[in-house]
């Protein structure tokens, strides 16, 4: 009788254990988000049973970290893969009212300009016509990863870009400069764009970035107006830097013992990216198949 109970409870055990290790938990960038919550309500169609969910706790235990910035290979530890699963791209964007918005409009924006705009004092930057142009940076109040990709593109750190800190997340950003005709911020397409109608949203002017900076919006550059034109530009063009890009990565342990976990992280990488435009984000482009189903990306090798 003892061995029979013995028996069962390792039985019990093993099942337990199991369950435990096919468990697929996630959290991180809140703005990646609706990518996520997308991709697990596509992913359950085809694997009804698995269960793979969002955090519901800020301090829950996660299989999954999600980053939206550039990292080195051993920042997170040497036991940990980053894996990229798509990309996005941030736009800097002004109240309607803002009149560098409006200038930026008829000839676009060099990237240089955004650096004296977002890196510093803006009586330095605006060398001439101060009375008529000025204007109000706003940033995150902390470094995360909007602002840290973002002066990433600039050539700097988060905590240089000058301006008032927003405390919430990426989406007050806007609230801020809804509210002052002379503010300026930067966000990503998810935010930026109705998701419906395809076109940037009421209330906002996106500066549209001179991508060949020659000091005019060629042809081939007026792609800002619509989603799906802007998001099929940087799919063209991969190695595209005038336009700030950067993937959104899942953060895993590399000796992880869940099937479910790297089958997830592969359908990602390949069915999922069928759903990424939808929401304002980028295709990750062709990924190698590899038995582990974890592809490392180049970026974090070599920095910038």
């Amino acid at each position: 009788m003892k061995a029979k109970l013995t028996g069962l409870f390792l039985l019990l055990g093993a099942v337990a254990s199991n369950a435990q290790n096919s468990k697929v938990s996630l959290s991180g960038t809140r703005f990646t988000y609706p990518l996520i919550e997308k991709w697990i309500t596509e992913y359950k169609k085809t694997y009804p049973k698995a269960d793979v969910q969002l955090a519901s706790n800020a301090g829950e235990s996660v299989t999954i970290q999600i980053i939206a910035y550039r990292a080195e290979p051993t920042a997170f530890g040497d036991d940990k893969q980053i894996t990229p699963v798509s990309r996005f791209a941030l736009l800097p964007v002004g109240n309607e009212k803002n009149s560098l918005a409006e200038k930026a409009i008829k000839k676009g924006v060099k990237k240089e300009e955004l650096k004296k705009y977002f890196l510093e004092d803006p009586e330095d930057a605006l060398e001439q016509d101060k009375d008529a142009a000025k204007y109000q940076i706003y940033t995150r109040a902390s470094k995360v990863c909007s602002s840290i990709s973002f002066a990433s593109y600039l050539g700097d750190d988060a905590e240089n870009i000058v301006g008032k800190g927003i405390t919430g997340d990426d989406k007050n950003l806007l609230e801020a400069i809804k509210h002052d005709p002379l503010g300026i911020t930067y966000n990503n397409l998810g935010y930026l764009y109705n998701l419906q109608t395809r076109e940037p949203l009421k209330d906002f002017t996106i500066f549209p970035i001179d991508i060949n900076s020659n000091g005019k919006l060629d042809k081939d550059e007026q792609i800002y107006g619509n989603l799906d034109q802007l998001i099929s530009f940087l799919e063209k063009n991969p190695t595209n830097k005038a336009i700030p890009t950067e993937n959104v990565y899942f953060i895993t342990n590399k000796n992880a013992e869940n099937e479910e976990l790297k089958r997830f992280v592969s359908w990602t990488q390949h069915e999922g990216q069928a759903f990424v435009k939808d929401l304002g984000f980028v295709g990750l482009g062709e990924v190698s198949d590899n038995k582990s189903a974890y592809v490392e990306s180049n970026a974090l090798k070599n920095k910038n």
